[in-house]
């Protein structure tokens, strides 16, 4: 190779580049303090992208289709407003549900625990009265279980005076809570400030950084850059709101269901199976933990026959519901959301099930593209 001036500039890059690597892994720590204080001082800003991101799903649908009498009639005068009422509207059901959601779950759940307290030394009475039929009936078993000095009153004291304070710090807790919120308040506000500027002009900053890459990129890959970032905000959307609409269809199911067969803390319980299955395919057997032991302390053999319901039901969710609602959301067929969430679970935990699926969705949207594209390729050379 010839020493010009072109490759020694070449060489001195790639000598650079091989330093720059070198002392980046020797202070990798100081890397990651880096741009934890970089994330740091732009969380307004990128708490603002996300608030943005996940409001548009709602805005869009309040924009599109709630206020699709009112686009055509009134085409003058209408689309000025329509923006900020469609944000206005949508930051209103927002905060209903949370407001309705603490209305129902912060009294039913003071009122679950408290229940639960008042029921522990009944459940441990009848408990040891069930050991002692069993000991009598198998007496080899009944010497085993005499050699295990089990003091069944302190334990349910114990239980019973746990599930007291419980109770009473969940308010204690939502003060608490209120008061982070305060103490946070004003990255909260400058984040949905952000996030309702980036709403009310979302169309203009999309011009505007379609502009940018056209500028400093090769038009070649930039058109490819503006395709990644049109197919991964579709597949990100329609995943929320498909993940959302799951949510709400199996939370509603799971209370139909145990009013239907007289399941005790079915609001509670199908709260909290709602939230779960925000977590995909397994997030909901989780709660079929909690509800169990929940209706156990009332009815062990409710419990048994909760867990075959929920079996039942999470089985239907898992290979009809999910995959159908979901999957048809972000263009992914029902085995491969199935493998995303396996290999993302495995991979990255709860963090890798949620956002493997629509990520997996953009590589085989593309993939597709591509095999077709090579096989007509291919088809053309043999003719």
């Amino acid at each position: 190779m010839d020493l010009n001036k072109s490759n020694m500039k070449k060489i001195m890059l790639l000598i650079i580049l091989g330093i720059s690597f070198y002392l980046g892994l020797k202070n990798i720590y100081r890397i990651s303090d880096f741009f934890n204080a970089v994330i740091n001082l732009f969380k307004p800003v990128l708490l603002g992208l996300a608030f943005a991101f996940i409001l548009n799903v709602l805005m869009r649908q309040i924009e599109v289709h709630l206020f699709a009498p009112l686009n055509r009639r009134y085409t003058k005068k209408w689309p000025k407003f329509r923006r900020p009422m469609s944000i206005l509207v949508t930051l209103v059901i927002l905060l209903g549900i949370i407001f309705l959601i603490l209305l129902i779950v912060v009294p039913e759940l003071v009122r679950t625990i408290t229940s639960l307290t008042n029921n522990i030394p009944t459940f441990f009475n009848k408990l040891q009265s069930d050991i002692w039929l069993l000991s009598n009936k198998y007496p080899q078993l009944g010497e085993y279980l005499n050699k295990i000095n089990i003091d069944w009153a302190n334990i349910s004291q114990m239980l019973a005076l746990y599930g007291q304070k419980t109770a009473s710090s969940i308010v204690n807790s939502t003060v608490s809570f209120t008061t982070n919120i305060f103490n946070t308040a004003m990255t909260l506000v400058l984040s949905f400030v952000i996030a309702i500027n980036i709403l009310q002009q979302k169309e203009k900053l999309n011009k505007q950084t379609k502009h940018v890459m056209s500028a400093y990129l090769p038009q070649k890959f930039a058109e490819k850059l503006k395709r990644l970032f049109s197919l991964s905000n579709r597949a990100f959307s329609n995943f929320i709101a498909g993940q959302c609409t799951e949510a709400c269809i199996l939370g509603t199911l799971c209370f139909i269901g145990m009013n239907i067969f007289r399941f005790p803390y079915a609001i509670l319980i199908s709260v909290f199976v709602a939230f779960m299955a925000l977590i995909p395919i397994f997030g909901a057997f989780f709660s079929a933990v909690l509800g169990a032991l929940l209706i156990s302390v009332v009815n062990p053999i409710q419990a048994f026959w909760f867990i075959v319901y929920f079996v039942t039901l999470q089985q239907l969710e898992g290979n009809l519901i999910f995959p159908h609602v979901v999957g048809s959301k972000v263009g992914l067929p029902a085995m491969w959301v199935l493998i995303a969430v396996t290999v993302g679970g495995n991979a990255f935990g709860l963090v890798g099930m949620i956002v493997n699926i629509p990520i997996c969705a953009v590589l085989y949207t593309l993939l597709r593209e591509d095999v077709h594209k090579r096989l007509n390729c291919k088809a053309k050379q043999d003719n």
